[in-house]
């Protein structure tokens, strides 16, 4: 009986030397797995999963399949907090606390990076007459001018002073110091970015055209740690974007002149956010899609919206007229929208 007991001890004790001497090299295997996964950085792991999603990618999916897989991959993720999917965009967090979001990630699949180191472009037209319009164009390289150099027509018909401002050059200090005009046009990309992880867009968020780099974490501290900044991204690009707080904050000493400020994005309206910053900061009225548009739609109203404002029509009617502005957005169900003085018109 001694014995059967003293065997029984003997078994558990070796027993329980093998389990607690088995737990360092679990713990030990752990570190080496993240270890190995936490060189990678936030642009890897992003570019990896595009990368996974584009190779399996079946035929028959569609866009919005696409991205439910990406936000899925990044979910499962080791070194991701979380992703959430809005509409075409997804904010990546990721565990040492940085950000990404990624506008519409499938849109520019080819030669984005190319696309995006086109020169700087910076014209004056109509120099001289007391009435201001900046036409900004961070997307020409991708878009071209086509919708812009119609404007500007309409707008010098009009005695309007006009500053056209594209590609790099549409930089972040650039948005920080020069948007003081009565008319301001921005032809971009855009999506939300949710803070929390809880799939509501906290804020809208417009791209420039300055590529992210290495040093803009640093060079932009403050707007970066006060999310006045985030990185977003265009297929595998990165490039800065700024929120609605960047306009609170910057803008708050020298307001805007009662402008009428129309952001050509998608999601420029789906929420108010980015349009009340700009109202709270002088602005009389704000103009963008409701939802996700398409380029030649929204290259197409944007002409027709100045034209038809330079005739003397209201905001408000001019919203009317266009609605969807054509077949595609309807389908997406995306209208011109606005908020502030619907009765503004152009002087």
């Amino acid at each position: 009986m001694a014995n059967r007991l003293s065997k029984k001890i003997l078994i558990t004790l070796l027993l329980w030397c093998l389990l607690a001497g088995s737990i360092p090299v679990q713990a030990e295997m752990t570190k080496q797995d993240v270890a190995s996964f936490s060189i990678l950085s936030s642009d890897d792991i992003i570019k990896e999963g595009l990368q996974q999603i584009e190779t399996k990618q079946d035929i028959e999916q569609t866009s919005s399949e696409c991205l439910k897989e990406l936000e899925l991959w990044f979910n499962q993720h080791p070194l991701i907090d979380y992703a959430s999917l809005l509409g075409t965009s997804i904010t990546v967090k990721f565990l040492d606390g940085s950000n990404i979001v990624l506008l519409d990630p499938f849109l520019e699949k080819q030669d984005v990076r190319g696309r995006f180191t086109r020169s700087f472009l910076q014209k004056s037209y109509g120099v001289g007459t007391s009435n201001t319009a900046i036409i900004l164009n961070p997307a020409e390289s991708t878009y071209g001018h086509y919708q812009c150099q119609k404007i500007i027509a309409t707008l010098l018909r009009q005695d309007y002073s006009i500053e056209y401002v594209a590609n790099q050059a549409v930089d972040l200090l650039y948005i920080k110091n020069n948007l003081s005009a009565d008319i301001i046009y921005m032809n971009t990309h855009a999506g939300y970015f949710d803070v929390d992880g809880d799939h509501q867009a906290e804020s809208v968020v417009i791209a420039t055209g300055e590529i992210w780099t290495n040093e803009t974490e640093q060079k932009y501290a403050y707007d970066y740690e006060n999310y006045l900044i985030v990185k977003g991204m265009v297929g595998d690009q990165g490039i800065v974007a700024f929120t609605p707080a960047f306009i609170e904050h910057y803008y708050a000493q020298r307001p805007f002149p009662d402008s009428l400020v129309f952001m050509a994005t998608c999601y420029a309206l789906y929420d108010t956010t980015m349009g009340q910053a700009f109202l709270d900061a002088g602005a009389k009225v704000y103009v963008g899609w409701s939802e996700n548009t398409v380029f030649w739609t929204n290259s197409r109203t944007s002409v027709q919206t100045f034209r038809l404002l330079s005739y003397g029509l209201t905001v408000q009617q001019v919203c009317r007229l266009i609605r969807s502005g054509g077949f595609y957005n309807w389908l997406l169900h995306s209208k011109l929208l606005y908020v502030g003085d619907g009765d503004y018109r152009i002087p």
